[in-house]
């Protein structure tokens, strides 16, 4: 028995345990007495879009190609219409070849970091983050170095970034907007990021990775803007996901974007191909 699963499996993560704590609550004293911050579960519907969307699927088309399995990367269609979409709201380049359809963001999250890392490389992120960003790390061979924030804005502190990036570190992973803090990392503090990848880049020689965690992109208020990351640095994996954006957290549906810009973008995304693959994620069901 592989000892380190049955220590995951055995101990759920604490927002886990908040979960069914709060099911266990509402049980006994009502689903209306519990608030409920534990998983992020939406308390909309989703839009009426979506349900038109499903309504029209099913009377149209033939059902065993509905159901049926998708190539290992994901749906064409899908992938074409994403593409369309990241090139026509965000003016970077992209294509169906550089997309990759998973089962929601964590997987995307898992693939990614699996294509990238190689034992004894470290990752970088920001406190506070999600708590499982330490088990996708770890399981991809990788260790996991959490850095304090800036505490009166919980932007980057760029010096004990500098501090921390190495020659052993593979990518640094960011969440904008932010869970739990829900803070946007702005244009200044993603030029700075990327200028500061760059140098360390050419500076180690080997290219440091950025991988942008999105799956609360479009939840933004009062006008702010959520700098899309490729845009400012080519070595960028986009982990998407429309659990939030949609309502559908059940329905386990997002999306890898590596950027064509990115240095041998062509063999990351057999890299992403591949990881998927030795993880099981293949064939998502993103046939629309």
């Amino acid at each position: 028995m592989n000892r380190r699963m049955y220590g995951l499996g055995s101990k759920s993560s604490v927002i886990r345990e908040i979960f069914e704590y709060g099911k266990r609550r509402a049980a006994e004293i009502g689903a209306e007495n519990v608030y409920d911050f534990s998983l992020g579960n939406p308390s909309v519907a989703p839009p009426q879009a979506v349900e038109d969307a499903i309504a029209q699927l099913l009377q149209g088309k033939d059902m065993t190609a509905l159901h049926g399995y998708t190539s290992g990367p994901g749906d064409m269609a899908t992938r074409e219409a994403i593409a369309a979409h990241i090139r026509g709201s965000f003016g970077v380049p992209a294509d169906a070849a550089h997309i990759y359809m998973t089962c929601g963001a964590a997987a995307s999250l898992t693939i990614s970091l699996s294509a990238i890392c190689n034992a004894g490389d470290e990752v970088i992120t920001f406190a506070p983050y999600f708590t499982e960003y330490k088990v996708f790390t770890e399981t991809a061979g990788a260790r996991l170095l959490a850095l304090p924030s800036d505490p009166a804005t919980f932007q980057i502190d760029f010096a004990a970034l500098e501090g921390a990036l190495s020659p052993k570190t593979a990518a640094v992973l960011v969440n904008s907007p932010n869970n739990p803090s829900g803070v946007v990392y702005g244009r200044e503090t993603v030029q700075k990021l990327a200028s500061l990848l760059a140098e360390k880049s050419a500076e180690y020689g080997r290219t440091i990775y950025l991988i942008s965690d999105e799956p609360y992109r479009e939840l933004v208020y009062g006008g702010v803007e959520v700098p899309y990351l490729p845009a400012y640095y080519k070595d960028t994996f986009v982990c998407y996901s429309y659990s939030k954006s949609l309502s559908l957290p059940g329905e386990r549906i997002g999306y890898i974007f590596v950027s064509p810009q990115a240095k041998d973008a062509a063999a990351l995304f057999l890299a992403v191909c591949g990881a998927g693959r030795a993880l099981g994620y293949v064939c998502a069901p993103s046939r629309g």
